[in-house]
């Protein structure tokens, strides 16, 4: 999330709020209709890649509105009580990192159902797929537990009674905090790369060695690849503050505005734009969007019809 504390005019601040209440609006309609296709076809939630599919999109959609949330209570005019941000910011944080783990997860799947269709059944059900998810939540919470037991050992009882503005470097202010949180994301994003660099050359193995079935190969090469994709727009939160720094040293004058469009490109548009590609480039959930979208009623019979054909 964005961290640089910037002080606004009304106007600057109005403007601000509404364009990330709106875009976050947006996000969640659109999300929400993805969660509605998967709910409405009871197949879907018998598949694993459906389970883990549905799972990115509701922590899309967690995160989205803790963000917006946090980025409305900064231009609250009185403060929000420590114990109220701590768990603001530390569900966002695990959310947030919940969402390359998750990826890693999708890549794994597509390699198991490539390299070894005949596991697939057997390994990939959607009972272990729920249980992943579970995982990932523990493990992402790791750091965020850390950090609050830091925390403990070293601000004094008064400071969890009073009020403050709701900035994550307002609570996870030590130099221990700083090393756990980049250790903790160093961690995360390395072990995701070898994830999605392995799978991705293990699927590419098997389309040399494959003499059928190459389009559905393809399709899972193009599959780990957009999860790369996504993978570099998560670590756009992590090189926008250097980014910010240099150039707010050579154009003064866009301190008020370049934090904000960081805020947009890492924080709210990774969040609409891949959930929305994986929706419309799967058959299943294409042919059901636009019902979803519309509000239209329910696509349970369309669905097994498509299904049968």
């Amino acid at each position: 999330m964005n961290t640089t504390i910037i002080l606004d005019d009304f106007k600057d601040a109005l403007f601000k709020n509404l364009t990330v209440v709106l875009c976050g609006l947006f996000i969640l309609y659109v999300n929400g209709a993805l969660m509605r296709v998967y709910f409405t076809v009871p197949s879907f939630t018998q598949e694993a890649r459906y389970v883990l599919y549905i799972f990115l999109v509701f922590n899309d959609m967690l995160m989205v509105a803790l963000t917006v949330l946090l980025h409305v209570l900064v231009y609250k005019p009185r403060f929000i009580s420590v114990p109220v941000c701590y768990i603001l910011v530390t569900t966002s944080s695990t959310a947030y990192r919940n969402t390359p783990l998750i990826l890693a997860g999708m890549a794994l799947e597509r390699y198991v159902a490539v390299c070894l269709p005949l596991h697939h059944g057997r390994v990939c059900t959607a009972g272990r797929a729920r249980l992943f998810n579970a995982v990932v939540w523990w493990v992402s919470s790791i750091p965020s537990l850390a950090h609050l037991f830091l925390s403990l050992s070293e601000r004094p009882p008064p400071f969890y009674t009073s009020d403050i503005m709701c900035y994550s470097v307002n609570i996870f202010s030590s130099p221990r905090q700083q090393v756990i949180g980049a250790a903790g994301n160093a961690i995360y994003m390395a072990f995701v790369w070898v994830t999605l660099v392995y799978t991705y050359a293990q699927v590419l193995c098997a389309a040399r060695a494959a003499s059928s079935n190459k389009g559905q190969i393809q399709k899972a090469q193009n599959t780990i690849l957009l999860h790369a994709a996504q993978l570099l727009l998560c670590m756009l939160s992590y090189v926008a503050p250097v980014f910010e720094h240099y150039v707010l040293m050579r154009f003064p004058l866009l301190r008020n505005r370049l934090p904000f469009a960081n805020f947009l490109v890492t924080n709210l548009l990774p969040r609409i734009l891949s959930p929305l590609i994986y929706g419309i480039r799967d058959q299943a959930f294409r042919t059901h969007i636009k019902r979803a979208l519309l509000c239209q009623g329910s696509t349970r019979s369309t669905v097994i019809f498509s299904k049968r054909t």
